[in-house]
């Protein structure tokens, strides 16, 4: 399935401890007073002694911080100007635009940065994937449109982001550091979403808003605490909730399984538009299906929304190793647990449109005339047929108007003087071939 969002408000908070940040201290010279320590001097200027470390290290003559010198002059922070963050755009596929904050729409590519009030939409069979940085990424997924409304960094080295989903799909992940917690809070419509990591465990959320405004989420690593309409709910991990709007949030319900990939799908195809079948799983409205280009699915390529067990994939036509997966989507518009990825490598970069071929071998005495076919009273007539690309998948004759039958593959003997045979090919991709022949016997 396919979400149309109508307005989502991501909002970020994630350390940013890994990546250095050039910022900028203004300090001022601060007179002690008694019963003071540089814990309070610290929180008295900035709110709160998270950087009575740095303060001290600027007073290198104070020997114990919380036994200073009436009257004493010390080097204190006043203010801390840390340079908005920036959003980097990865995994660029296909056709993605960027929206600058003054100007038109430009042509995204890998390592581009977006800063405050801009953007990056997603065309079909695009996608790109937004970095904040190690621990978080945004996965934005084919005809979205983002915007990142705000970015940037606390005295505590924590770092926000607020992105307006406008349209689209889109996926959370986030892996906290050991020694820092990370904190989200997603916002859609009037459901607020607070989800949290389990200790050692990547979360993975997935969020938007339905034609029907209502707010949908999926958790499937951590867990969430769900709000609308002055109450809540804890979503937990495995579990799913659809929100319908100004209402308050239902009991959470279990995500539908992962479908399991049927076995007769091949690792290797010389096409480009196999069939991909999957077992049905009970409760399932749909299925989400994804062509990736990397085995954790985090450069979709293509997503379809399907209602069948078996999708065909279509104006694909690239060559290279690539994965699949599906995953059902419930009633409520939930998207289940996704199926493990099955490789898919295509030797081909073209779609197979070609036919079975058809052909017969007469055993006996037999003649060819025009289109007819003059054979003994005791020929036996065999039934072949070929598709070098997709493989057959069925070979059914049937006499005169009758009903088609399978071929077993024993001669078939003719039932009557005249008659004619009709010979019917089926290819894996549905792809149909039909030959007709006249018997006559002499």
């Amino acid at each position: 399935m396919i979400y149309l969002f109508k307005t989502l408000a991501l909002v970020i908070l994630v350390s940013a401890q890994n990546a250095p940040i050039e910022q900028q201290d203004i300090t001022v010279t601060h007179i002690v007073k008694p019963g003071e320590s540089l814990h309070s001097i610290t929180r008295t200027y900035l709110g709160t002694d998270i950087l009575w470390q740095d303060n001290w290290r600027l007073n290198p003559h104070i020997e114990n911080p919380n036994a200073l010198k009436i009257g004493e002059e010390l080097t204190i922070i006043k203010e801390r100007i840390i340079p908005a963050e920036k959003a980097k755009v990865l995994n660029v596929v296909n056709r993605v635009e960027k929206k600058p904050s003054e100007g038109a729409w430009l042509s995204a590519v890998n390592g581009d940065e977006l800063i405050q009030k801009e953007g990056v939409r997603t065309y079909g069979k695009s996608s790109a994937l937004l970095e904040f940085n190690d621990e978080s990424k945004l996965k934005v997924l084919e005809f979205s449109q983002i915007f990142l409304q705000s970015r940037s960094t606390g005295l505590t080295g924590t770092d926000s982001a607020t992105i307006e989903v406008i349209r689209g799909d889109a996926e959370l992940s986030w892996e906290p550091l050991e020694r820092n917690q990370t904190e989200i809070t997603i916002v859609t419509g009037g459901t607020i979403s607070k989800p949290q990591a389990n200790t050692g465990q990547m979360a993975e959320l997935r969020t938007g808003l339905t034609e029907k405004g209502n707010s949908v989420i999926s958790v499937y690593q951590g867990k969430s605490v769900v709000a609308s309409s002055g109450a809540e709910v804890n979503v937990k991990q495995g579990m799913g909730v659809s929100v319908k709007p100004g209402q308050v949030p239902p009991e959470p319900t279990p995500l539908l399984k992962a479908p399991k990939i049927g076995r007769e799908v091949k690792s290797s195809y010389t096409y480009t538009n196999p069939v991909i079948v999957w077992n049905g799983v009970e409760g399932a409205a749909s299925y989400v299906a994804e062509v990736c280009a990397d085995v954790g699915c985090q450069r979709v390529l293509k997503q379809q929304s399907i209602e069948e067990t078996h999708w065909q994939i279509s104006e694909f036509n690239q060559a290279g190793r690539f994965y699949f997966r599906v995953g059902a989507v419930s009633v409520d518009e939930i998207v289940g647990f996704r199926s493990a990825t099955q490789a898919l490598e295509f030797t081909g970069a073209q779609d197979d449109v070609t036919s079975p071929v058809v052909a017969i071998e007469i055993t006996g005495e037999k003649h060819h005339l025009k289109s007819q076919m003059i054979v003994g009273p005791r020929a036996l007539i065999s039934l072949f047929g070929y598709d070098e690309q997709a493989g057959l998948k069925a070979l059914n004759f049937r006499w005169d108007n009758g009903v088609w039958q399978a071929y077993t593959g024993q001669p078939l003997k003719l039932p009557s003087e005249d008659a004619d045979l009709h010979v019917q090919a089926i290819d894996n991709l549905g792809l149909t071939s039909v030959k007709s022949y006249h018997f006559i016997t002499q």
